[in-house]
């Protein structure tokens, strides 16, 4: 039995820039809320298009999936 590994946005944006604390500098806000978003699996709606600015992963990718249904019924 094969396990699919989903890796979210959030987790993709850190690697990006390569570690929690370099996405906090760059976002001016602490490590502990990047480690926040990281264990909960998305990040707050307003924070979303800078960080797809700094990284390029998509702002969708970045979302709570509930909000991230909510704007495809609604696309």
């Amino acid at each position: 039995m094969t396990s699919k590994t989903t890796i979210s946005g959030i987790e993709q944006a850190v690697a990006t820039v390569g570690s929690q604390e370099n996405l906090a500098l760059q976002l001016g806000v602490t490590q502990q809320a990047v480690s926040l978003w990281r264990k909960r699996g998305w990040v707050p709606p307003n924070r979303a298009p800078e960080i797809e600015h700094i990284t390029g992963v998509h702002r969708h990718t970045l979302i709570k999936p509930r909000l991230r249904e909510l704007l495809e019924i609604h696309a």
